[in-house]
Protein backbone atom coordinates (compact mmCIF):
# COMPACT_ATOMS: atom_id res chain seq x y z
CA UNK A 1 0.00 0.00 0.00
CA UNK A 2 2.98 2.42 0.74
CA UNK A 3 4.25 1.64 -2.42
CA UNK A 4 0.76 2.70 -4.36
CA UNK A 5 0.29 6.09 -2.32
CA UNK A 6 4.18 7.14 -3.01
CA UNK A 7 3.16 5.96 -6.75
CA UNK A 8 -0.29 8.28 -6.81
CA UNK A 9 1.89 11.03 -5.03
CA UNK A 10 4.48 11.06 -7.64
CA UNK A 11 1.77 11.49 -10.09
CA UNK A 12 0.33 14.23 -7.87
CA UNK A 13 3.49 15.98 -8.35
CA UNK A 14 3.66 15.53 -12.08
CA UNK A 15 0.30 16.99 -12.90
CA UNK A 16 1.20 20.34 -10.24
CA UNK A 17 5.16 20.51 -11.95
CA UNK A 18 2.67 20.22 -15.37
CA UNK A 19 0.52 23.18 -14.46
CA UNK A 20 3.36 24.95 -13.42
CA UNK A 21 5.13 24.74 -16.83
CA UNK A 22 1.90 25.55 -18.36
CA UNK A 23 1.17 29.00 -16.27
CA UNK A 24 4.47 29.79 -17.18
CA UNK A 25 3.97 29.45 -21.14
CA UNK A 26 1.16 31.35 -20.98
CA UNK A 27 2.64 34.29 -19.51
CA UNK A 28 0.18 33.61 -16.50
CA UNK A 29 -2.82 33.65 -18.01
CA UNK A 30 -4.44 30.39 -19.39
CA UNK A 31 -7.62 31.58 -21.51
CA UNK A 32 -10.52 30.47 -19.05
CA UNK A 33 -12.81 32.42 -16.86
CA UNK A 34 -14.22 31.01 -13.58
CA UNK A 35 -17.86 31.25 -13.69
CA UNK A 36 -19.04 30.81 -10.26
CA UNK A 37 -22.62 29.94 -9.96
CA UNK A 38 -23.47 28.63 -13.08
CA UNK A 39 -22.54 25.35 -13.24
CA UNK A 40 -19.48 24.73 -10.76
CA UNK A 41 -19.27 23.54 -7.61
CA UNK A 42 -15.71 25.26 -6.24
CA UNK A 43 -12.91 27.15 -7.78
CA UNK A 44 -11.95 24.30 -9.28
CA UNK A 45 -14.36 23.50 -11.98
CA UNK A 46 -13.65 26.03 -15.31
CA UNK A 47 -15.16 26.07 -18.84
CA UNK A 48 -13.02 27.29 -21.94
CA UNK A 49 -15.48 29.71 -23.24
CA UNK A 50 -15.25 30.28 -27.01
CA UNK A 51 -17.12 33.73 -28.12
CA UNK A 52 -19.27 33.25 -31.17
CA UNK A 53 -19.23 36.77 -31.95
CA UNK A 54 -15.53 38.02 -31.55
CA UNK A 55 -13.17 37.31 -34.21
CA UNK A 56 -10.62 39.51 -33.39
CA UNK A 57 -6.77 38.47 -32.45
CA UNK A 58 -7.06 37.67 -28.90
CA UNK A 59 -9.52 34.76 -29.94
CA UNK A 60 -7.11 32.92 -32.13
CA UNK A 61 -4.50 33.06 -29.55
CA UNK A 62 -6.45 31.90 -27.02
CA UNK A 63 -7.75 28.94 -29.66
CA UNK A 64 -4.03 28.36 -29.78
CA UNK A 65 -3.34 28.46 -26.16
CA UNK A 66 -6.19 25.85 -25.44
CA UNK A 67 -4.37 23.60 -28.22
CA UNK A 68 -1.47 23.48 -25.79
CA UNK A 69 -3.37 23.22 -22.74
CA UNK A 70 -5.45 19.97 -24.28
CA UNK A 71 -1.71 18.79 -25.15
CA UNK A 72 -1.09 18.99 -21.44
CA UNK A 73 -3.78 17.29 -19.98
CA UNK A 74 -3.73 14.63 -22.19
CA UNK A 75 -0.15 14.15 -21.30
CA UNK A 76 -1.05 13.98 -17.22
CA UNK A 77 -4.21 11.41 -18.03
CA UNK A 78 -1.63 9.47 -19.92
CA UNK A 79 0.55 9.59 -16.66
CA UNK A 80 -2.33 8.82 -14.69
CA UNK A 81 -3.54 6.24 -16.71
CA UNK A 82 -0.08 4.38 -16.17
CA UNK A 83 -0.07 5.43 -12.18
CA UNK A 84 -3.99 4.07 -11.62
CA UNK A 85 -2.46 0.58 -13.68
CA UNK A 86 -0.38 -0.07 -11.12
CA UNK A 87 -2.23 1.25 -7.99
CA UNK A 88 -5.69 -0.04 -7.96
CA UNK A 89 -5.60 -3.64 -7.57
CA UNK A 90 -3.57 -2.62 -4.48
CA UNK A 91 -6.11 0.14 -3.17
CA UNK A 92 -9.49 -0.52 -1.05
CA UNK A 93 -12.96 0.37 -2.04
CA UNK A 94 -12.67 3.71 0.65
CA UNK A 95 -9.32 4.72 -1.25
CA UNK A 96 -10.37 4.55 -4.75
CA UNK A 97 -13.85 6.32 -3.97
CA UNK A 98 -12.82 10.15 -4.20
CA UNK A 99 -10.16 9.85 -7.24
CA UNK A 100 -13.07 7.77 -9.11
CA UNK A 101 -15.50 10.70 -8.13
CA UNK A 102 -13.30 13.25 -9.20
CA UNK A 103 -12.33 11.58 -12.50
CA UNK A 104 -15.98 11.16 -13.06
CA UNK A 105 -16.82 14.88 -13.11
CA UNK A 106 -14.26 15.85 -15.23
CA UNK A 107 -15.43 13.44 -17.53
CA UNK A 108 -18.98 14.76 -16.85
CA UNK A 109 -17.21 18.69 -17.22
CA UNK A 110 -15.94 17.56 -20.81
CA UNK A 111 -19.35 16.00 -21.96
CA UNK A 112 -21.45 19.39 -21.11
CA UNK A 113 -18.34 21.40 -22.62
CA UNK A 114 -18.47 19.22 -25.84
CA UNK A 115 -22.38 20.20 -25.89
CA UNK A 116 -21.66 23.87 -25.95
CA UNK A 117 -23.77 23.68 -22.44
CA UNK A 118 -24.30 26.80 -20.59
CA UNK A 119 -24.14 24.94 -17.20
CA UNK A 120 -26.43 26.82 -14.73
CA UNK A 121 -25.93 26.08 -10.88
CA UNK A 122 -30.24 25.11 -10.85
CA UNK A 123 -29.60 22.98 -14.15
CA UNK A 124 -26.12 20.90 -13.03
CA UNK A 125 -27.77 17.61 -11.34
CA UNK A 126 -30.54 17.44 -13.98
CA UNK A 127 -27.64 18.02 -16.66
CA UNK A 128 -25.47 14.99 -15.20
CA UNK A 129 -28.27 13.12 -15.13
CA UNK A 130 -28.82 13.73 -18.42
CA UNK A 131 -25.36 13.37 -20.04
CA UNK A 132 -25.34 9.95 -18.34
CA UNK A 133 -28.06 8.34 -19.08
CA UNK A 134 -27.74 9.51 -22.75
CA UNK A 135 -24.39 8.33 -22.93
CA UNK A 136 -23.81 5.48 -20.37
CA UNK A 137 -27.07 4.12 -20.85
CA UNK A 138 -27.31 4.15 -16.45
CA UNK A 139 -27.90 6.65 -13.59
CA UNK A 140 -25.92 9.43 -12.78
CA UNK A 141 -25.15 7.95 -9.48
CA UNK A 142 -23.26 4.46 -11.13
CA UNK A 143 -19.79 4.39 -11.84
CA UNK A 144 -17.10 3.49 -14.16
CA UNK A 145 -15.61 -0.12 -12.92
CA UNK A 146 -12.33 0.75 -13.27
CA UNK A 147 -10.23 3.83 -13.16
CA UNK A 148 -8.77 2.48 -16.92
CA UNK A 149 -12.34 2.93 -17.76
CA UNK A 150 -12.80 6.57 -16.68
CA UNK A 151 -9.25 7.32 -18.33
CA UNK A 152 -9.91 6.26 -21.45
CA UNK A 153 -13.27 7.97 -21.64
CA UNK A 154 -11.74 10.99 -20.80
CA UNK A 155 -8.41 10.71 -22.83
CA UNK A 156 -11.49 9.87 -26.05
CA UNK A 157 -12.97 13.71 -25.05
CA UNK A 158 -10.14 15.09 -24.96
CA UNK A 159 -9.60 14.75 -28.58
CA UNK A 160 -13.01 15.15 -29.39
CA UNK A 161 -12.98 18.28 -27.86
CA UNK A 162 -10.25 19.09 -30.31
CA UNK A 163 -12.25 18.55 -33.29
CA UNK A 164 -15.26 20.21 -31.58
CA UNK A 165 -13.21 23.17 -31.23
CA UNK A 166 -11.96 23.54 -34.55
CA UNK A 167 -15.66 23.37 -36.18
CA UNK A 168 -16.88 25.96 -33.63
CA UNK A 169 -13.87 27.83 -34.74
CA UNK A 170 -14.35 27.09 -38.52
CA UNK A 171 -18.87 27.50 -38.16
CA UNK A 172 -19.71 29.52 -34.89
CA UNK A 173 -21.58 26.47 -33.67
CA UNK A 174 -21.51 26.13 -29.94
CA UNK A 175 -24.04 24.18 -29.35
CA UNK A 176 -26.12 27.51 -27.63
CA UNK A 177 -29.36 29.12 -28.84
CA UNK A 178 -29.53 32.62 -29.31
CA UNK A 179 -32.73 32.73 -27.99
CA UNK A 180 -34.99 35.87 -29.41
CA UNK A 181 -37.68 37.62 -29.03
CA UNK A 182 -41.11 35.66 -29.17
CA UNK A 183 -42.21 38.14 -32.36
CA UNK A 184 -38.76 37.96 -33.96
CA UNK A 185 -39.23 34.31 -33.93
CA UNK A 186 -42.44 34.06 -35.31
CA UNK A 187 -41.49 36.49 -38.03
CA UNK A 188 -38.23 34.79 -38.85
CA UNK A 189 -40.50 31.43 -39.43
CA UNK A 190 -43.29 33.33 -41.83
CA UNK A 191 -39.82 34.55 -43.78
CA UNK A 192 -38.78 30.55 -44.48
CA UNK A 193 -39.24 29.52 -48.02
CA UNK A 194 -40.13 25.54 -46.67
CA UNK A 195 -42.19 25.03 -49.80
CA UNK A 196 -39.03 25.71 -52.37
CA UNK A 197 -36.20 22.77 -52.79
CA UNK A 198 -33.29 24.96 -52.16
CA UNK A 199 -35.27 28.09 -50.37
CA UNK A 200 -33.72 27.38 -47.13
CA UNK A 201 -29.80 26.69 -46.03
CA UNK A 202 -29.94 25.19 -43.10
CA UNK A 203 -26.17 26.51 -42.03
CA UNK A 204 -27.33 29.94 -42.98
CA UNK A 205 -30.36 29.22 -40.67
CA UNK A 206 -28.27 28.05 -37.92
CA UNK A 207 -25.79 31.18 -37.97
CA UNK A 208 -28.49 33.37 -37.47
CA UNK A 209 -30.69 31.86 -34.99
CA UNK A 210 -29.32 28.71 -34.04
CA UNK A 211 -32.74 27.04 -33.79
CA UNK A 212 -33.07 25.47 -36.67
CA UNK A 213 -35.23 22.89 -36.11
CA UNK A 214 -37.27 24.89 -33.89
CA UNK A 215 -37.80 27.58 -36.89
CA UNK A 216 -38.53 24.76 -39.07
CA UNK A 217 -41.12 23.29 -37.52
CA UNK A 218 -42.81 26.46 -36.83
CA UNK A 219 -42.46 27.43 -39.86
CA UNK A 220 -44.49 24.19 -41.29
CA UNK A 221 -46.68 24.35 -38.30
CA UNK A 222 -48.11 27.54 -39.41
CA UNK A 223 -48.07 26.80 -43.00
CA UNK A 224 -50.19 23.70 -42.72
CA UNK A 225 -52.51 25.12 -39.73
CA UNK A 226 -51.66 21.64 -37.41
CA UNK A 227 -52.56 24.47 -34.53
CA UNK A 228 -56.53 23.05 -35.48
CA UNK A 229 -55.31 19.55 -35.25
CA UNK A 230 -52.86 18.95 -31.72
CA UNK A 231 -54.50 19.29 -28.75
CA UNK A 232 -51.19 20.91 -26.81
CA UNK A 233 -51.24 24.96 -27.07
CA UNK A 234 -48.99 25.86 -29.57
CA UNK A 235 -46.44 27.41 -26.74
CA UNK A 236 -46.37 24.25 -25.37
CA UNK A 237 -46.04 21.95 -28.38
CA UNK A 238 -43.02 24.66 -29.22
CA UNK A 239 -41.20 24.16 -25.84
CA UNK A 240 -41.10 20.36 -26.47
CA UNK A 241 -39.49 21.23 -29.49
CA UNK A 242 -36.99 23.11 -28.34
CA UNK A 243 -36.37 20.34 -25.62
CA UNK A 244 -35.74 18.14 -28.34
CA UNK A 245 -33.28 20.55 -30.00
CA UNK A 246 -31.63 20.89 -27.14
CA UNK A 247 -31.36 16.84 -27.00
CA UNK A 248 -28.83 16.79 -30.32
CA UNK A 249 -25.33 16.94 -29.14
CA UNK A 250 -22.55 19.23 -30.87
CA UNK A 251 -21.10 16.97 -33.34
CA UNK A 252 -19.60 17.96 -36.66
CA UNK A 253 -22.49 16.27 -38.55
CA UNK A 254 -25.40 14.63 -36.44
CA UNK A 255 -26.74 18.04 -34.64
CA UNK A 256 -28.99 20.01 -34.10
CA UNK A 257 -28.33 20.84 -38.51
CA UNK A 258 -28.76 17.82 -39.35
CA UNK A 259 -32.37 17.36 -37.56
CA UNK A 260 -33.58 20.56 -39.23
CA UNK A 261 -32.48 19.64 -42.33
CA UNK A 262 -33.96 15.38 -42.05
CA UNK A 263 -37.32 17.07 -41.36
CA UNK A 264 -37.24 19.74 -43.64
CA UNK A 265 -36.65 17.38 -46.72
CA UNK A 266 -39.19 15.25 -45.10
CA UNK A 267 -41.61 17.58 -45.42
CA UNK A 268 -40.83 18.75 -48.87
CA UNK A 269 -41.28 15.31 -49.97
CA UNK A 270 -44.53 15.03 -48.41
CA UNK A 271 -45.73 18.84 -49.49
CA UNK A 272 -44.74 17.76 -53.01
CA UNK A 273 -46.42 14.82 -53.40
CA UNK A 274 -49.63 15.58 -51.66
CA UNK A 275 -49.74 18.44 -54.35
CA UNK A 276 -49.72 15.98 -57.24
CA UNK A 277 -53.47 14.28 -58.33
CA UNK A 278 -51.86 10.95 -58.28
CA UNK A 279 -52.11 11.69 -54.57
CA UNK A 280 -55.16 13.51 -54.21
CA UNK A 281 -56.98 12.90 -50.61
CA UNK A 282 -54.15 9.99 -49.88
CA UNK A 283 -52.02 12.44 -47.31
CA UNK A 284 -53.43 13.77 -44.28
CA UNK A 285 -52.16 16.66 -41.66
CA UNK A 286 -51.83 14.00 -39.03
CA UNK A 287 -49.66 11.88 -41.67
CA UNK A 288 -47.32 15.04 -41.75
CA UNK A 289 -47.07 15.35 -37.96
CA UNK A 290 -45.90 12.05 -37.48
CA UNK A 291 -43.47 12.47 -40.49
CA UNK A 292 -41.58 15.97 -39.24
CA UNK A 293 -42.00 14.62 -35.66
CA UNK A 294 -39.61 11.14 -36.85
CA UNK A 295 -37.85 13.22 -38.43
CA UNK A 296 -36.97 16.01 -35.92
CA UNK A 297 -36.22 13.52 -33.24
CA UNK A 298 -34.17 10.46 -35.18
CA UNK A 299 -30.85 11.38 -33.86
CA UNK A 300 -31.60 13.05 -30.79
CA UNK A 301 -28.63 12.59 -28.47
CA UNK A 302 -26.59 10.86 -31.44
CA UNK A 303 -23.08 10.54 -29.87
CA UNK A 304 -21.37 10.91 -32.81
CA UNK A 305 -20.13 7.03 -33.57
CA UNK A 306 -21.76 4.79 -35.00
CA UNK A 307 -23.69 1.35 -34.01
CA UNK A 308 -21.07 -1.10 -34.54
CA UNK A 309 -19.06 1.46 -32.27
CA UNK A 310 -21.66 1.23 -29.84
CA UNK A 311 -21.62 -2.52 -30.31
CA UNK A 312 -18.05 -3.85 -29.93
CA UNK A 313 -17.28 -1.69 -27.47
CA UNK A 314 -20.12 -3.49 -25.62
CA UNK A 315 -21.70 0.04 -24.14
CA UNK A 316 -24.69 -0.41 -21.44
CA UNK A 317 -26.55 1.24 -24.49
CA UNK A 318 -26.07 -2.13 -26.22
CA UNK A 319 -26.39 -4.76 -24.29
CA UNK A 320 -29.74 -2.74 -23.36
CA UNK A 321 -30.83 -3.03 -26.79
CA UNK A 322 -29.50 -6.47 -27.43
CA UNK A 323 -26.97 -5.17 -30.02
CA UNK A 324 -29.84 -4.38 -32.46
CA UNK A 325 -30.09 -0.66 -34.01
CA UNK A 326 -29.06 0.44 -30.22
CA UNK A 327 -28.69 4.11 -31.51
CA UNK A 328 -32.22 4.28 -32.75
CA UNK A 329 -33.48 2.41 -29.98
CA UNK A 330 -31.81 5.08 -27.96
CA UNK A 331 -33.56 8.22 -29.69
CA UNK A 332 -36.65 6.91 -29.50
CA UNK A 333 -36.79 6.34 -26.12
CA UNK A 334 -35.08 9.82 -25.37
CA UNK A 335 -37.79 11.47 -27.17
CA UNK A 336 -40.39 10.01 -25.62
CA UNK A 337 -38.45 10.76 -22.51
CA UNK A 338 -39.31 14.44 -23.04
CA UNK A 339 -42.47 13.95 -23.71
CA UNK A 340 -43.30 12.14 -20.31
CA UNK A 341 -41.46 14.89 -18.35
CA UNK A 342 -42.48 17.69 -20.20
CA UNK A 343 -46.12 16.57 -19.93
CA UNK A 344 -46.63 17.14 -24.08
CA UNK A 345 -47.76 14.63 -26.55
CA UNK A 346 -47.38 15.99 -29.67
CA UNK A 347 -49.39 12.64 -31.19
CA UNK A 348 -52.19 14.16 -29.40
CA UNK A 349 -54.80 14.82 -31.55
CA UNK A 350 -58.35 15.97 -32.12
CA UNK A 351 -59.33 13.74 -34.63
CA UNK A 352 -61.53 10.75 -34.08
CA UNK A 353 -58.72 8.44 -35.45
CA UNK A 354 -56.50 6.84 -35.55
CA UNK A 355 -55.41 6.29 -31.93
CA UNK A 356 -52.45 7.79 -30.43
CA UNK A 357 -51.12 4.27 -30.01
CA UNK A 358 -50.61 3.83 -33.74
CA UNK A 359 -49.15 6.93 -34.54
CA UNK A 360 -46.62 6.58 -32.07
CA UNK A 361 -45.68 2.83 -33.52
CA UNK A 362 -45.68 4.43 -36.97
CA UNK A 363 -42.76 6.97 -35.69
CA UNK A 364 -41.21 4.08 -33.89
CA UNK A 365 -40.83 2.12 -37.62
CA UNK A 366 -40.01 5.72 -39.31
CA UNK A 367 -37.07 6.20 -37.03
CA UNK A 368 -35.89 2.38 -36.79
CA UNK A 369 -35.66 2.40 -40.84
CA UNK A 370 -32.80 4.83 -40.42
CA UNK A 371 -30.59 2.29 -39.17
CA UNK A 372 -28.37 1.78 -42.38
CA UNK A 373 -28.45 -1.73 -41.44
CA UNK A 374 -32.00 -1.61 -42.99
CA UNK A 375 -31.42 0.50 -46.17
CA UNK A 376 -31.89 -2.53 -48.40
CA UNK A 377 -35.07 -3.22 -46.74
CA UNK A 378 -36.43 0.12 -47.50
CA UNK A 379 -35.09 0.11 -50.88
CA UNK A 380 -36.55 -3.07 -51.36
CA UNK A 381 -40.15 -2.44 -49.92
CA UNK A 382 -40.45 0.32 -51.98
CA UNK A 383 -39.31 -1.10 -55.12
CA UNK A 384 -42.32 -3.86 -54.31
CA UNK A 385 -45.08 -1.10 -53.45
CA UNK A 386 -44.30 0.39 -56.69
CA UNK A 387 -44.52 -2.75 -58.52
CA UNK A 388 -47.33 -4.46 -57.57
CA UNK A 389 -49.30 -1.70 -56.43
CA UNK A 390 -52.08 -0.77 -58.98
CA UNK A 391 -51.87 2.91 -58.20
CA UNK A 392 -50.18 5.53 -56.15
CA UNK A 393 -53.56 5.61 -53.91
CA UNK A 394 -52.95 1.87 -53.15
CA UNK A 395 -49.07 2.54 -51.95
CA UNK A 396 -48.48 1.30 -48.46
CA UNK A 397 -48.24 4.49 -46.61
CA UNK A 398 -45.69 3.44 -43.77
CA UNK A 399 -43.37 2.05 -46.30
CA UNK A 400 -43.52 5.43 -48.09
CA UNK A 401 -43.44 7.05 -44.83
CA UNK A 402 -40.22 5.18 -43.94
CA UNK A 403 -38.63 5.77 -47.48
CA UNK A 404 -39.23 9.34 -47.44
CA UNK A 405 -37.24 9.96 -44.03
CA UNK A 406 -34.75 7.56 -44.69
CA UNK A 407 -33.81 9.77 -48.05
CA UNK A 408 -34.18 12.45 -45.91
CA UNK A 409 -31.58 11.23 -43.65
CA UNK A 410 -28.85 10.76 -46.24
CA UNK A 411 -30.13 12.87 -49.05
CA UNK A 412 -27.60 16.15 -48.69
CA UNK A 413 -26.48 15.04 -52.08
CA UNK A 414 -29.78 16.23 -53.71
CA UNK A 415 -29.02 19.74 -52.45
CA UNK A 416 -27.09 22.32 -53.79
CA UNK A 417 -23.30 21.62 -54.20
CA UNK A 418 -21.99 23.85 -51.75
CA UNK A 419 -24.09 22.82 -48.92
CA UNK A 420 -23.37 18.93 -49.82
CA UNK A 421 -19.68 19.70 -50.09
CA UNK A 422 -19.97 21.03 -46.19
CA UNK A 423 -22.18 17.71 -45.00
CA UNK A 424 -19.10 15.66 -46.69
CA UNK A 425 -16.98 17.28 -44.83
CA UNK A 426 -18.54 17.17 -41.24
CA UNK A 427 -19.73 13.25 -41.68
CA UNK A 428 -16.27 12.67 -43.30
CA UNK A 429 -14.31 14.57 -40.08
CA UNK A 430 -17.05 12.58 -37.28
CA UNK A 431 -15.76 9.28 -39.28
CA UNK A 432 -12.56 10.15 -38.26
CA UNK A 433 -13.11 11.05 -35.01
CA UNK A 434 -14.45 7.90 -34.58
CA UNK A 435 -11.85 6.16 -36.39
CA UNK A 436 -9.42 8.19 -33.64
CA UNK A 437 -11.24 7.03 -30.38
CA UNK A 438 -11.79 3.54 -31.94
CA UNK A 439 -7.80 3.10 -32.10
CA UNK A 440 -7.04 4.55 -28.78
CA UNK A 441 -9.16 1.82 -27.35
CA UNK A 442 -7.28 -1.06 -29.01
CA UNK A 443 -9.57 -1.31 -32.48
CA UNK A 444 -8.55 -1.40 -35.85
CA UNK A 445 -11.06 0.71 -37.60
CA UNK A 446 -12.61 0.53 -40.47
CA UNK A 447 -10.53 2.60 -44.06
CA UNK A 448 -13.38 4.77 -44.13
CA UNK A 449 -12.87 5.90 -40.37
CA UNK A 450 -9.02 6.06 -40.58
CA UNK A 451 -7.82 8.95 -41.50
CA UNK A 452 -4.65 7.45 -42.19
CA UNK A 453 -5.66 4.93 -44.72
CA UNK A 454 -9.32 6.14 -45.69
CA UNK A 455 -9.33 7.15 -49.85
CA UNK A 456 -9.91 10.56 -50.94
CA UNK A 457 -13.13 11.84 -50.36
CA UNK A 458 -14.30 12.33 -53.84
CA UNK A 459 -13.23 8.93 -54.43
CA UNK A 460 -15.50 7.54 -51.97
CA UNK A 461 -17.99 9.74 -52.17
CA UNK A 462 -18.47 8.20 -56.07
CA UNK A 463 -19.46 4.95 -54.64
CA UNK A 464 -21.68 6.17 -51.86
CA UNK A 465 -23.86 8.35 -54.34
CA UNK A 466 -23.74 5.23 -56.82
CA UNK A 467 -24.72 2.90 -54.78
CA UNK A 468 -26.39 4.13 -51.79
CA UNK A 469 -28.25 7.21 -53.15
CA UNK A 470 -28.95 6.54 -56.47
CA UNK A 471 -31.12 3.56 -56.52
CA UNK A 472 -33.15 4.86 -53.59
CA UNK A 473 -33.63 8.12 -55.19
CA UNK A 474 -34.42 6.71 -58.80
CA UNK A 475 -37.23 5.12 -56.12
CA UNK A 476 -38.45 7.76 -54.52
CA UNK A 477 -38.42 10.19 -57.11
CA UNK A 478 -40.62 8.18 -59.32
CA UNK A 479 -43.62 9.12 -56.98
CA UNK A 480 -42.59 13.04 -56.82
CA UNK A 481 -43.30 13.03 -60.69
CA UNK A 482 -41.90 16.63 -62.20
CA UNK A 483 -41.03 17.76 -58.83
CA UNK A 484 -38.26 15.54 -58.57
CA UNK A 485 -36.50 17.81 -60.85
CA UNK A 486 -34.87 20.56 -59.12
CA UNK A 487 -33.33 17.47 -56.58
CA UNK A 488 -32.24 15.67 -59.63
CA UNK A 489 -30.26 18.48 -61.27
CA UNK A 490 -28.14 19.38 -57.70
CA UNK A 491 -27.41 15.73 -57.48
CA UNK A 492 -26.22 15.46 -61.08
CA UNK A 493 -23.92 17.95 -60.51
Amino acid sequence: MAGANSELRCCSDDARAEARVSHQETGGKLPVERRHGQGCEDDSETSVLISADSHNEPLHEEIHEMEKLLGKMEQLIVTYAACSRYATPKLSWELRKDPEERLHSIYLMLRRLRAGSSGKLQDEEKEKERIARMHLGRRATKRFKSFPGIVRKVTAEIRIARVLKSWQKDSNFTGAPKQGSFEDFHLEAAKLKTSIWDGVDVFDLDRRCSEPVALIFLSIWKDKGLASLCKAKEARIMDLVRQIEKGYMANPYHNRMHAGEVMLMAYQFWSLMSSLPAFAGYFEEIDLLVVIFAAAIHDIGHPGVSNDFMVKTKTDLALRYHDISVLENFHLATAFEIMRDTGVSMLEHNLPSPPVASLRSRVVEIVLATDMAFHKSVLESLESELRTSRSKQHVNKLVLEKAMVHMADIGHPLRPVEQHQRWTKRVTEEFFAQGDREKELGFTPLPLLDRSKAPPVGKGQVGFLKFVIEPLWTQVSSFLGPWAKPASLYYQR
